[in-house]
């Protein structure tokens, strides 16, 4: 399986991050100990918790998950979203709401969830810098992703966008698009969050260059993997 529902294997992850803790800083933003999804004490970024040091527990859980595969153990979200349009056709039409793996990243980036929130607590855990995110905070997206890349939706087989014919861009072969090692579908071949960001590195993240958790040195890169120029 690819994406992030598809790829996580608890053991290795927690291996990787005993790992991580011998080398330098600048490695670690290889493993998401090093990154701002490390929550615990430990976190590098403003946002983190108070109390609690274990660094998986605020997005995966070994029992009683709320979604058996990753092994996810964060409340989810029950916003309803506004979404772009998919214009793969003569006439847009909504993208889906979002679900697998874009629905796990949103039942924290949303902000309508506590990032404390978690499967097996007796009570939230306190986080500093705010319980949940909010408008203005880094990570925020709200519920509003209208002017968001669609996602959750099954990507076609080399169509011209927007249905014209004169369109000067078009899909990739789904082909070439699935060789990518790093620009991932999910397992029923949908674009999700996790397509273009991993949520456990952050190796080539830049200020007002390149994103958090790109899974590609440059924005360009991810971009190319799916569409074309003609």
């Amino acid at each position: 399986m690819r994406g992030l529902l598809d790829s996580a294997r608890p053991a290795l992850v927690i291996a990787v991050m005993v790992w991580s803790w011998t080398v330098p800083a600048t490695s670690q933003q290889a493993t998401v100990v090093g990154t701002v999804h490390n929550l615990s004490v430990t976190g590098p970024g403003e946002v983190r918790s108070f109390v609690e040091t274990e660094v998986c527990k605020f997005c995966h859980i070994p029992h009683s998950v709320d979604t058996p595969v990753p092994l996810w153990g964060h409340a989810l979200s029950q916003a309803r979203y506004e979404v772009p349009d998919l214009r793969f056709s003569g006439s847009p039409v909504p993208a889906p709401q979002p679900d697998g793996a874009s629905r796990l990243c949103l039942s924290c980036h949303d902000g309508t969830v506590a990032l404390g929130d978690v499967t097996g607590e007796a009570r939230v855990i306190p986080m500093r810098g705010g319980d949940r995110l909010a408008p203005g905070r880094p990570g925020y997206i709200g519920t509003d992703l209208s002017g968001s890349h669609p996602v959750s939706f099954v990507v076609p087989d080399g169509v011209t966008l927007g249905g014209d014919p004169e369109s000067d861009m078009v899909l990739r072969p789904l082909a070439a698009i699935e060789s990518d090692q790093d620009v991932r579908l999910d397992a029923a071949g949908k674009m999700q969050c996790t397509t273009c960001h991993d949520p456990h590195a952050d190796r080539y993240y830049s200020p007002g260059r390149v994103p958090r958790f790109w899974v590609k040195p440059t924005v360009e890169e991810v971009c190319l993997t799916c569409h074309a120029l003609r």
